[in-house]
């Protein structure tokens, strides 16, 4: 049986018959608990390269999966499905990127005409969390400015809340009290005074709001005595409501952290003594399946019961405490931030030099880091355009166990005050009242798996016409991802291709072979990729709230021609530059030289892994399907990590599967890059990086088109696009300055000595600001707003 460590704690002495029964009903607890968490709830989180654009400007995100129990980025997740809504919750577009190792990026072209200027919603998911009773999407709203932005005048309206602690106002005890006042936006409203006022008229407590409108008291609610709160905004609006008559019998839970140590008392009255008495009760601290437990009785003539928990023995992050009857009903709920040994890495940064139109910026952490991916936005240090609903942090460690909208919760894992920041974030999750895994269904269901994670996308077919006797066998090919695969056909003439990776919108062709001549037929091929595109709209209610203020915008005048073809730096002119020098247009923002595939290079090598093998990596070939590219000096000399290189093909990241390079002609290859350093890349960039671009257009004439049937997909992987630098006619401007987007680098790694080095356009603002994400091969979360003057 799992044991918590208790400082202090006032209980009776029990006997053999009790700590019997305790144990039962422990075990029996934990059972439900853990089987409850056996699957893995992935957590979701979107780093956007900005929240707010600009007409003709394009949106970039990249996408962090986690696995909540291990503390680590979640392997198994491969596809993530991306819908796009409008304001109405109707769907626009849907996009799957490829996940690996936990992270992958995305593009959404917002140029077309899908997206008129206003609000929408860019909402994560996978189809595994169908799995689950609770709601695991990522959801983050983003705007489309236009010239005629105005406010909307609407009527001003207040939600003005209370919310005991533990979630049940006691009489005749004393009781904490949270206060939440937001608008009709879901946006807290700040309150400068709060009054507590009996039914005589009488203000017995007065109180304030943080800056999100929040606010806690503490009072003792007599019978047959009527409350009210009222509150007074900064613009002297007054808002008042009745506090619910107090529960006559039952408990209370009130819980303060302190230094190293979590108080907590729970309380009862005289009129429950009944409830108490030789009773057994167990609490419970848990987190994402991890769980802590003992049982407890309340001591003779005492309606109270004080711990004293010390937080190394608690989790890193969130931790629920629950506390339950004898019959395991749970009665009270506190959640408690323990910032004690959470997996988060700082780094800092600083220019590192001007080079003319660019300037060189580095970071490093201050520990050592492991391997590691970073996505990076770079805007103008007077931005208004990046008001993202979370970070990586926040989206990890808070959002899967809150329920409801969290106001600027990467504010709690900020640089800022850190006892106030401690303080209003215990008032946050004061007013939580339970938390988000519901107990009846804990303890009433265990979760199965009725869903599977999807890995990539499969092919099925049907034959029609084949000659039985010597066509068997059908090949699969896409030019643009490398895949080559030869299938048999079964006897009712259908034949299955699963988990490919398959591009949307590409072309897939089919060949039937001759097993006796070895001759390839054109086909009469029906075939479907799955799984398959679902259109699925959202109830408004359901959406969260779009983090933006219209105000700040009701004025904003946008040239018509902001964002040409031209960059115009005022005093600095730069004219379609040549892409080749052009570094600050994103191309992982290193130094890189990319060899384009020339018919000398064709005839000398015939496979494009004969030319990596003469480049720096070894290529171990075990019969086909199997190939492993590894680098001749590896980083690493131990076993447990094999130099595999990361290995890009058409933009998109293998993994562990390099199949699309078996037999891949050079003369199939539009431009390769092998850096066997890897120096400026992702996630196992120390063991070499490769990228291989194939060529567009396929080879082949009119004979081609006899013999191969091609079909275009509907469904499929997103093709990721590089992020290029809208041109925008001024660098000066308000409007560049609060809306323009300067760069966005969506894999950036630090190397061994925690170090990386990158450029960016020189647009000559006084300060730049960098939004960084990123996540750890162990774990470690990176989240960082660094301001940077030139």
């Amino acid at each position: 049986m799992k044991k918590i460590i208790l400082l202090l704690i006032t209980l009776l002495t029990v006997g053999s018959a009790f700590s019997q029964t305790a144990k039962k009903e422990i075990q029996k607890l934990e059972d439900h608990y853990t089987n409850y968490f056996s699957l893995n709830r992935e957590a979701l989180f979107l780093h956007l390269n900005k929240t707010i654009f600009l007409p003709k400007e394009d949106l970039w995100l990249s996408a962090y999966v986690y696995n909540p129990i291990t503390n680590l980025p979640n392997p198994e997740t491969l596809n993530l499905n991306l819908d796009i809504l409008n304001v109405e919750g109707v769907l626009i577009e849907t996009k799957t990127i490829m996940i690996g190792n936990g992270k992958g990026s995305g593009f959404i072209d917002l140029s077309n005409n899908k997206y008129a200027p206003g609000k929408y919603f860019v909402k994560a998911s996978t189809k595994y969390m169908d799995n689950f009773e609770e709601n695991l999407e990522y959801i983050q709203s983003f705007v489309i400015l236009s010239k005629d932005t105005n406010p909307l005048e609407e009527q001003k309206k207040f939600d003005l809340q209370i919310l005991p602690e533990g979630g049940h106002l006691l009489s005749e005890v004393r009781n904490n009290v949270g206060v939440k006042l937001i608008d009709n936006n879901g946006q807290g409203v700040v309150f400068k005074k709060g009054r507590l006022i009996n039914s005589a008229g009488e203000e017995l407590i007065t109180f304030k709001s943080n800056q999100f409108g929040l606010s806690k008291f503490s009072f003792i609610p007599k019978v047959n005595t009527a409350y009210t709160i009222e509150v007074t905004n900064l613009s002297d609006d007054v808002v008042s409501l009745n506090i619910p008559p107090a529960e006559l019998i039952g408990f209370n839970i009130e819980g303060n952290s302190v230094g190293d140590q979590i108080l907590l008392s729970i309380k009862t009255n005289d009129r429950s003594k009944d409830l108490i008495h030789q009773k057994i009760f167990y609490a419970a601290i848990h987190q994402n399946g991890r769980i802590k437990d003992f049982s407890f009785q309340f001591p003779h003539d005492k309606n109270e019961v004080n711990l004293k928990l010390s937080k190394d023995s608690l989790y890193s992050g969130i931790n629920t405490i629950t506390i339950f009857d004898e019959k395991l009903n749970p009665l009270l709920e506190r959640l408690f931030f323990n910032e004690q040994h959470l997996k988060r890495i700082r780094i800092k940064s600083g220019v590192v030099r001007k080079l003319g139109d660019s300037i060189q910026i580095n970071l490093q952490s201050l520990k050592k880091v492991k391997s590691n991916s970073l996505s990076l936005s770079v805007l103008p240090g007077k931005t208004k355009a990046y008001q993202p609903n979370h970070n990586i942090l926040s989206a990890f460690h808070l959002k899967p166990h809150l329920k409801g909208n969290i106001e600027n919760p990467q504010y709690y894992f900020s640089n800022k005050n850190s006892r106030k920041i401690a303080y209003d974030l215990d008032i946050l999750l004061l007013t939580q009242g339970w938390s988000s895994y519901n107990w009846n269904s804990i303890l009433s269901n265990s979760t199965k798996e009725i869903v599977d994670h999807e890995k990539g996308f499969t092919i099925k077919g049907t034959v029609q016409g084949r000659n039985n006797k010597k066509e068997n066998t059908i090949y699969v090919k896409s030019d643009e991802t490398g895949l080559f695969e030869i299938i048999n056909i079964k006897d009712d003439n259908t034949f299955v291709l699963k988990n490919v990776y398959v591009l949307d919108s590409s072309t897939i062709s089919f060949g039937l072979l001759n097993d006796r001549n070895s001759k390839i037929s054109k086909p009469s091929v029906i075939a479907k990729i799955s799984p398959f595109k679902i259109s699925k709209n959202i109830k408004v209610d359901e959406l969260p709230k779009v983090n933006f203020n219209r105000d700040e915008v009701s004025n904003l005048d946008i040239p018509l021609n902001f964002i040409g073809d031209a960059i115009n730096l005022d005093t600095v002119n730069l004219i379609q530059e040549n892409r080749e020098k052009d570094k600050y247009i994103n191309d992982m923002q290193v130094i890189k030289q990319e060899i384009t595939i020339t018919e000398e290079l064709e005839n000398r090598y015939h496979f494009i892994t004969d030319y990596i093998a003469a480049n720096g990596f070894k290529v171990l070939q075990g019969g086909y399907g199997s190939l492993v590219i590894e680098n001749r000096t590896p980083s690493s000399l131990s076993e447990e990590d094999p130099p595999i290189p990361q290995i890009y093909f058409n933009g998109m990241r293998l993994g562990m599967d390099t199949s699309p390079l078996l037999y891949l002609e050079t003369s199939q290859v539009e431009s390769i890059i092998i850096s066997p350093s890897g120096i400026g890349y992702g996630m196992s960039g120390n063991n070499g990086v490769i990228e291989i671009t194939t060529r567009k257009g396929r080879l082949g004439g009119s004979s081609r088109r006899e013999t191969i049937k091609e079909i275009i997909t509907n469904n499929g992987f997103s093709l990721n696009k590089k992020f290029y630098a809208p041109k925008y006619t001024s660098y000066t401007s308000a409007i560049f300055e609060e809306y323009g987007v300067i760069d966005w680098t969506p894999n950036l790694s630090l190397d061994k000595t925690g170090n990386a080095t990158f450029n960016i356009l020189n647009t000559l603002q006084p300060e730049v600001v960098l939004f960084i994400e990123g996540i750890t091969s162990d774990g470690f979360l990176i989240s960082e707003q660094l301001n940077i003057a030139n």
